[in-house]
């Protein structure tokens, strides 16, 4: 038995060579559920090579049974957007679209919401795709494969699949693909496909979470999101995003440096994009993201920044493993059209690296 003690408390786990290429282990600031399982492959807590991003995409494809039938792939915010469209993208069927969930509102029609109950920002909400023949194919579907990162109880799939079934009464079959499972129940409302399935205990212990969240003033400079996210990088449903990278950075200006490309909260998959043109160009590059989880520097969890988000929400954002790292070039990228006034992640890594910004429109 592995045993890992936490500022929160002990983790105990099988060791596993699968499990320690997957992930780590750190600690939430979260009183509902003290640990976490830092992933070494989703690019949102610790920089990761997005080949190896490309090989857990298409390691997680292949658990996928092949069919030609219309099929509506679904991610998660924030941790699974990328995850859930590299899925998508390795599975390569020609019948089926792309959709993940979002924490923001806009003015878009809302297919169905729904609440995480253990999450630290629990609200997702789905929004019906803008394209005229996703709309179409979305009333053909019969099936439906839902990704996400980690199952702890197959609780949230399992609601949500509830819902969705009152919504499509004509899809029959349901699939969930996860890196890791940890649910110990079967479910007969689908089947559930894992690159590790294990089980843990943790038992917590009575001290104080490393630091409270600051609290922000609410400016509230923008109220209306249409403005500020009014492209569709997947929230809408999409079948392909053609993106050409070349137009967005200068290759030979990167050659020799070592690079890292942030991903701002959902917004991960171009960002993802960006990092494996540029590794594929031969340059050493990374991929990671910000994120609305309060993690304690704890376990793998070695530095931190926190700033007030990129949406105009004023919500704590966080960066992590970054701080105590070394790259020549950090390029951040974004989905948002402007930036809050209060918005400080540049000037914070600029103590450090040269940082460049990227707006991507489509």
């Amino acid at each position: 038995m592995k045993i890992i003690e936490l500022k929160t408390g002990t983790l105990k786990i099988e060791p596993n060579k699968i499990l320690d290429n997957l992930v780590s282990f750190g600690s939430r600031i979260n009183k509902k559920r003290g640990f976490f399982f830092v992933s070494k492959v989703t690019g949102k807590h610790m920089p990761v090579q997005p080949s190896k991003m490309l090989d857990t995409y298409k390691d997680l494809a292949s658990l996928i049974p092949i069919s030609d039938e219309p099929t509506l792939f679904i991610g998660f915010a924030e941790a699974a957007t990328a995850l859930g469209q590299g899925v998508y993208e390795a599975y390569n069927s020609p019948n089926s679209f792309y959709i993940h969930s979002s924490r923001f509102t806009t003015s878009n029609k809302v297919l169905l919401s729904f609440q995480e109950e253990h999450s630290h920002a629990p609200s997702h909400i789905f929004y019906e795709p803008i394209d005229e023949d996703l709309k179409l194919m979305l009333q053909d579907i019969t099936r439906i494969v839902l990704v996400d990162d980690e199952v702890s109880t197959g609780n949230t799939a399992n609601n949500l699949i509830n819902e969705l079934k009152t919504i499509f009464p004509y899809v029959g079959d349901y699939c969930l693909v996860s890196i890791l499972d940890w649910s110990s129940k079967n479910y007969d409302n689908f089947k559930c496909l894992s690159l590790y399935k294990g089980a843990f205990s943790f038992e917590k212990n009575n001290k104080e979470i490393e630091n409270k969240i600051k609290s922000h003033p609410h400016h509230h400079e923008i109220t209306n999101l249409d403005t500020i996210i009014p492209y569709n990088f997947g929230k809408y449903g999409v079948k392909k995003l053609d993106i050409d990278m070349s137009q967005y950075t200068d290759i030979k200006k990167l050659k020799g440096k070592k690079v890292l490309v942030l991903g701002t909260a959902e917004f991960m998959y171009v960002p993802y994009l960006l990092a494996k043109y540029i590794e594929e160009s031969g340059v050493e590059c990374y991929f990671q993201a910000t994120t609305r989880s309060p993690i304690n520097i704890d376990g793998e969890i070695t530095s931190k920044i926190e700033f007030v988000d990129n949406y105009f929400e004023d919500i704590d954002n966080f960066l992590y493993n970054v701080m105590d790292r070394e790259y020549d070039t950090i390029i951040i990228c974004y989905e948002t059209t402007a930036l809050p006034k209060e918005f400080d992640l540049r000037v914070q890594l600029e103590k450090k690296f040269a940082v460049e910004e990227i707006f991507f429109e489509i």
